[in-house]
């Protein structure tokens, strides 16, 4: 380790955590203002890369390109605040995350169409693209140079703007208490409409300046979205000065953390263990970084003056004011109909086609994570966005068994169920302390952390996954090897899983935790210990969810860390959403609307998620309840008339 380098790779950290700056603050103060979580703020640094490149094509010129693109960056941020945001201010934090989602898919996807997938370029400005000679005798290139110059002004700008203005005043009232700014007779829709119109042009601004170093790309504003959030929590939601001390932290972190860590261990251990350690350690840096800052202080360490949502605040998820209709039909008649039509499906004629077969294992297996899930978000209003990663823990423990031989179900089940259940305990030791988005985004950390370690496991195929040579057998036996078969067995443990999770939400238990989503004060006044019984909650679901991750690598027998990814998260809560929060008949009928409708828009078109996304946008808007909304919707109509 020379000096010379870790002067070039702090330079570097400090133009990333400038970079996550210029994201952050717009995220902060539209988070500190408004109390909306907005996941659709790194698509907006991503079309702000693609304006540039478009504009670039036309003008021939950076200065105008980048001119343009702030300009449309702006007016598309003031666009979806007025079309789409506005009308959810009012709504809970579950509601904004999966209607953000829904524009992440249409605009992800739209890029992709409009644009093409091939990854994009724009040329460096002349004047900016040589070299600086470092007092170390080492040459940087200047653009970066002037990437960190250019954020650090910003920050200044920003700076005297919420400190020195009168609208800097209000956004520093609004963070603190924007009901008490409206009732001082403040436009606060306008102060929100600026808020987050500055947001996104500073979104867009990010974008712009780091386009000529990287490439141009659908989704490249998901990865910094993530660390975008880190950086808010880290600093304290609404505090600018919070994000931009946090921004430079976790950029130094990470870049000295990647750069550093394999000479490190090298220090403690071999070259080649310190080569397969260190990449998985570097990644998962910020997480456990972001961990232990929560941990401690589980408002972050600057929060804005006067919030009220840290970590003994409310809780994020509202609980659903209408009942789907499937929960008021007497005892279990329509999860009986549900698993009957299961059942019926391998005998059917259609179904002599293996992908049909597959298609519902498929579903299946999806429904018992979903129902895991169902127990934490819809009895327990514990919004995880890292259930994900549980998933996908159950799938590494079946996969790196059957590598090295041990591909008995017998063993290797019991396994990845206590991996996963032991997982969930030990981070929920953690994760419980927190309330609201600060809980949301602890576990997104874990799971990432997860989500980091199997790509850096080069041993198990690293990025490219893991492919198991057989399905598992069952105590010699291969009863998992014929199709119809295995889809019995899984069909087996999603009614297993049902009934566990209902009568758990029967019991004594599911009461306290039900009483404990309404009024956990209360719920602690009255005796009991809700931090416990929420800990043997998330226990629960976790186990559950390695036992749909073991299913799964034994239905592909494949596994790759897509399957922990923050968008497969994501996508078991609009399954909820679908069928109905708080129901388990609900989860299962959510799954399958969910991956049918997949199925179904992928075969239409492989831009599907330019339909799928605003149709998720409109259901919340409209019928935030999912299915049961509609179909209730549907019954009083029918009434009525």
């Amino acid at each position: 380790m020379s000096l010379s380098l870790f002067v070039v790779q702090f330079l570097n950290g400090l133009q990333l955590g400038v970079l996550l700056f210029l994201i952050a603050a717009g995220l902060t103060l539209v988070f500190g203002v408004m109390d909306f979580i907005n996941l659709a703020h790194g698509v907006q640094y991503m079309l702000g890369a693609y304006l540039a490149v478009m504009f670039y094509g036309l003008t021939g010129s950076f200065l105008a390109a980048l001119a343009l693109a702030l300009v449309v960056a702006l007016a598309f941020g003031l666009v979806l605040e007025f079309v789409v945001f506005r009308h959810l201010y009012h709504r809970n934090h579950l509601d904004h995350v999966i209607a953000t989602f829904g524009i992440i898919l249409f605009l992800n996807s739209g890029v992709k169409l409009l644009w093409g997938a091939a990854p994009l370029t724009l040329p460096m400005p002349e004047a900016f693209s040589g070299m600086l000679m470092l007092p170390t005798g080492q040459l940087y290139p200047m653009w970066r140079v002037v990437i960190i110059v250019s954020g650090l002004a910003v920050a200044a700008l920003l700076y005297v703007l919420v400190s020195y203005t009168r609208t800097g005043m209000l956004v520093r009232a609004g963070a603190t208490n924007a009901a008490m700014v409206s009732a001082l007779g403040v436009n606060i829709r306008r102060l929100f409409m600026i808020v987050f119109g500055f947001g996104a042009m500073l979104a867009g601004f990010a974008g712009i300046m780091i386009a000529p170093i990287l490439s141009v790309e659908p989704g490249m504003g998901d990865t910094v979205l993530i660390l975008a959030f880190v950086v808010i929590v880290i600093g304290g939601i609404g505090s600018i000065r919070g994000a931009f001390l946090a921004a430079l932290l976790i950029g130094l972190v990470d870049t000295l953390g990647r750069s550093f860590a394999v000479d490190i261990l090298r220090l403690v251990m071999g070259p080649s263990q310190a080569r397969t350690v260190g990449p998985a350690i570097a990644s998962m840096l910020i997480y456990l970084l972001m961990a232990v800052v929560l941990y401690a202080r589980p408002a972050g360490l600057f929060p804005a003056k006067g919030r009220r949502d840290a970590a003994g605040g409310g809780n994020a998820l509202i609980a659903p004011s209408e009942v789907p209709p499937w929960r008021s039909v007497p005892g279990a008649v329509i999860p009986a109909l549900i698993f009957l039509a299961f059942a019926v499906v391998p005998v059917a004629s259609l179904a002599h086609e293996s992908y049909i077969l597959s298609l519902v294992t498929r579903v299946m297996i999806v429904a018992i994570a979903a129902l895991a899930l169902d127990l934490l978000v819809g009895y327990g209003a514990m919004i995880s966005f890292g259930h994900a990663a549980f998933v996908g823990l159950g799938a590494y423990t079946a996969g790196i068994l059957a590598s090295h031989g041990i591909g008995d179900a017998v063993i290797t089940l019991p396994v990845a169920l206590a991996v996963s259940a032991a997982f969930a305990w030990l981070t929920g030791l953690v994760i419980l302390r927190t309330r609201g988005v600060y809980f949301i985004m602890i576990t997104l950390a874990f799971s990432q952390m997860v989500y980091f370690t199997a790509s850096s496991l080069a041993p198990y195929g690293g990025d490219d996954g893991l492919t198991l040579a057989a399905r598992n057998t069952v105590m010699g036996f291969a009863a998992f090897r014929d199709d119809t078969a295995f889809y019995y067995v899984v069909l087996a443990f999603l009614v297993g899983s049902f009934l566990l999770c209902r009568a758990i939400v029967a019991s004594r238990f599911g009461r306290v935790l039900r009483g404990a989503k309404e009024n956990p004060t209360r719920m602690e006044t009255l005796g009991f210990e809700v931090y416990r019984y929420q800990l043997t909650a998330y226990a629960i679901a976790g186990a559950l969810g390695g036992l749909s991750g073991y299913l799964l690598v034994n239905a592909t027998e494949f596994v790759s860390p897509a399957y922990m990814s923050w968008q497969r998260s994501g996508e078991l809560i609009i399954m909820l959403m679908l069928g109905g929060m708080g129901s388990l008949t609900g989860a299962i009928l959510g799954t399958v609307a969910f991956l049918l409708s997949e199925e179904w828009l992928s075969n239409i078109t492989e831009h599907w998620k330019v339909i799928f996304g605003p149709l998720l946008v409109l259901i919340i808007l409209f019928f935030p309840r999912g299915l049961g909304g509609i179909l209730s919707e549907l019954t009083g109509r029918l009434r009525r008339g």
